[in-house]
């Protein structure tokens, strides 16, 4: 009886020992992922303007910290404190919608991105992410970027001529997000339809992209260098929404002994064209 009042004290002591170590894992767990989250979304800014916008640096204006001012400056901010012109900011921001819906928009996007990768590393820790799908994701983070920026400046400069044609681009490039996170699960079947739904949507990004700017900027070398760059960072994430996904239809037929171009029947080839052709047709008339 004393042997196994000892045995039973002695599991009551062991199980107490998992579980703090399960509960200080657990936080390890959710500190590693919030800073895994945060590193892109605060590495994205320093790389744009910490080191590509200073291939421009030649052009920059020198600034005299102790003489300039704002005059355009609302001043709402500062509340009673300051008035007038203002002296040197490193930031000025006047109490309007636009820049409501530019930090609104500013908000959303870094929750987004800091979500999307501790969702991803999550799977990765349980062993069940899909690694191609991880890279599709990755590819697509400078275009969503690229939109943010555009809105940044739509908003900010009351410039909206090109708005709608953005708009569409992000919509199409929001679904084709979500899509690839929902496939980078690997207990999630990756068939025919769900990536054939992101390959149609670079699809159509690569066919405007030709059409409008791309081989005129790129391939004809007609553009200045920001254009060259923008072009090409458009178009290497499209292909390779095209190129991984593929193999991932290629392993999907050799799982099931079938050739990758049996899988994509007549009627959903059509429905790509089909897309493609209405993508573009929206795009010329907006």
């Amino acid at each position: 009886m004393l042997i196994a009042a000892t045995m039973k004290k002695n599991d009551l002591a062991g199980n107490v020992k998992l579980g703090l170590a399960e509960k200080e894992m657990g936080w390890k767990h959710m500190i590693m992922l919030s800073v895994a989250g945060l590193t892109l979304p605060i590495a994205i800014p320093f790389i744009q303007f910490g080191l590509i916008y200073k291939i421009w640096d030649e052009y920059a204006e020198e600034v005299d910290k102790d003489s300039c001012s704002n005059s355009c400056w609302d001043t709402v901010f500062k509340g009673g404190y300051e008035r007038g012109a203002g002296i040197y900011k490193h930031i000025y921001f006047n109490a309007t919608l636009q820049t409501f819906l530019i930090w609104s928009l500013t908000v959303v996007h870094v929750i987004v991105l800091y979500e999307s990768i501790k969702y991803l590393i999550t799977l990765a820790l349980k062993s069940q992410l899909r690694y191609r799908m991880v890279l599709v994701f990755l590819s697509s983070v400078y275009p969503h970027y690229y939109s943010w920026w555009s809105y940044f400046n739509y908003f900010n400069d009351d410039f909206y001529s090109q708005f709608s044609h953005q708009l569409l681009f992000t919509i199409t490039e929001l679904a084709s997000t979500l899509m690839v996170l929902y496939l980078a699960n690997s207990n999630i079947k990756a068939g025919p339809v769900q990536l054939l739904f992101i390959i149609t949507i670079a699809a159509s990004h690569i066919f405007v992209s030709c059409w409008d700017q791309f081989i005129n900027n790129v391939l004809l070398r007609e553009g200045y260098l920001h254009q060259v760059l923008r072009d090409i960072g458009f178009m290497l994430p499209d292909i390779i929404h095209i190129l991984l996904p593929v193999q991932e239809l290629m392993l999907y037929g050799r799982k099931r002994g079938i050739n990758a171009a049996y899988l994509i029947s007549n009627k959903m080839a059509i429905s790509v064209l089909v897309y493609i052709a209405i993508f573009w047709l929206i795009l010329i008339f907006m």
